[in-house]
């Protein structure tokens, strides 16, 4: 006989899920999560998952949901987890008083297209000022002229500070950020730029170089610097035999590969891999790069080299492409971007401050908050609320979509690229619970009969 399930009561479970998360998430502010403010739907949901299986599925739906607004956007997380939570109230009542939830899912679905594309089709640009809508975030005028600053003066990047102020530094050049392997902090000019990709461990690779240096300054940035290689290095230079400077480069995998083609191309020169176009051994002076300047400290190096040249117009050129690629998330787009500002002639970077980590880290994402909803805007325009009531809706679905809407975001304006998703998003989590729950309370079969059948068994056979 077939296993009976009350599904209507793992329904409600998973409905219980999706609004604990969404309630918690619709919080001003970040949530502490192990000692840690976060804005992240699925760091908050770990948290929040208990004993009960279907509770969590809720969560983690919700979170799913949630979570990739966030990675594409870099914000809106408070205003979807608001508008999930009430528009799940709505489809709970119309669950409740006996509507076929497969046609009310679908009739959500299409209303969710059909709103999407009249907001698309709608954009507006701001009468707000940039100002205005970067404070409407930081909620701190001192730290919106920082963002505004930086801005204005090329790719701004955002980085934690070890210091309590937050503050703005514009520097010129590319960014190392780990310690020197070889040589002490200072500024030099006119500076040789060794780059390779390769594991620099033998002293007597790299010698026929060095002799032929005289009184030139060298900077060594390599994969990886050690044995005989790093000791002697480091004992000729601090004994002035050598003016070298090197350091491991930063990163790891394809962004280590990215940052090191781009200094390569900043200073005028290429990677080597010791075989092409010659051997280590066999590369002179004339065919390394120059910085125009080299700053050293003790947990990063700066670049600066040649930012008009057409190698580099191309390098930043393509970078731009995979920012504007539909598939590139938020996150990968602040790392081209930090790129961008190191190839640029000013890199702007913000090391946002407090008196404990935890409040700079929140510092930090709140900036960036505030830097993506900005962002979001001069690409993409906005959306006026007030333009919902000028809507011809068709359908009750699309009433009830643009009510919810109308209620649940507190702001006139919003971003119409951050609403569009958030009404897709909120839509599919909704279809995706009213059809679950309609397909197993309607067949008889849980959640293990569903996986049987899918994998072709006959339940009908194995439970009689």
């Amino acid at each position: 006989m077939i296993r009976q399930i009350k599904y209507e009561d793992g329904r409600e479970k998973m409905a219980d899920g999706i609004h604990s998360l969404c309630g918690t998430l619709s919080l001003e502010g970040g949530i502490l999560v192990k000692g840690s403010y976060t804005f992240s739907a699925s760091e908050v949901a770990k948290e929040m998952e208990g004993d009960d299986s279907y509770f969590n599925q809720g969560i983690r739906l919700a979170a799913a949901a949630i979570g990739e607004i966030n990675f594409l956007t870099g914000c809106g997380t408070r205003e979807a987890a608001t508008v999930m939570d009430s528009l799940l109230s709505v489809c709970i009542k119309k669950a409740a008083s006996g509507v076929n939830p497969i046609s009310f899912a679908r009739d959500l679905k299409e209303a969710s297209e059909s709103l999407e594309k009249s907001i698309m089709e709608d954009l507006h640009s701001s009468h707000q000022s940039k100002a205005d809508l970067i404070g409407q975030i930081t909620k701190d005028p001192q730290i919106t002229d920082l963002v505004l600053q930086g801005g204005e003066a090329g790719e701004l990047v955002v980085k934690e500070s070890m210091y309590a102020e937050t503050r703005l530094e514009i520097t010129k050049g590319i960014r190392l950020d780990g310690p020197l392997s070889v040589g002490g902090a200072g500024t030099m000019t006119e500076v040789l730029v060794l780059v390779t990709n390769r594991t620099l461990s033998s002293f007597s690779e790299i010698y026929p170089l060095l002799a032929k240096l005289g009184e030139d300054h060298l900077f060594i940035l390599a994969d990886e610097i050690e044995g005989e290689a790093l000791t002697l290095l480091t004992a000729n230079t601090k004994q002035k035999r050598l003016h070298v400077w090197a350091m491991k480069g930063p990163g790891m995998g394809r962004r280590k590969a990215d940052i090191m083609e781009d200094a390569a191309a900043l200073t005028g020169t290429r990677v080597f891999d010791g075989i092409y176009p010659c051997e280590m051994k066999d590369i002179t002076p004339k065919m390394l790069g120059r910085a125009k300047t080299l700053t050293m400290a003790g947990s990063y190096a700066i670049i600066a080299g040649n930012p008009d040249s057409n190698d580099i117009s191309m390098r930043i050129a393509g970078i731009n492409k995979k920012i504007e690629a539909p598939e590139t998330n938020y996150y990968d787009k602040q790392k081209l971007r930090e790129r961008i500002a190191g190839l640029s002639k000013s890199a702007p970077v913000i090391y946002s401050g407090g008196d404990t980590l935890v409040q700079a880290r929140e510092e930090k994402r709140r900036i960036e908050c505030a830097v993506a909803y900005a962002q979001t805007i001069e690409r993409y325009g906005i959306y006026k609320k007030e333009n919902l009531q000028t809507l011809m809706l068709k359908t009750e679905a699309e009433v009830i979509l643009a009510n919810v809407i109308n209620q649940s975001i507190k702001e006139p304006e919003i971003s119409a690229w951050l609403l569009a998703l958030i009404i897709r998003k909120s839509c599919s989590l909704l279809y995706l619970w009213l059809t679950t729950g309609a397909v197993l309370v309607s067949s008889g079969y849980d959640r293990e009969d569903m996986e049987l059948i899918k994998s072709g068994i006959d339940v009908e056979r194995l439970r009689g």
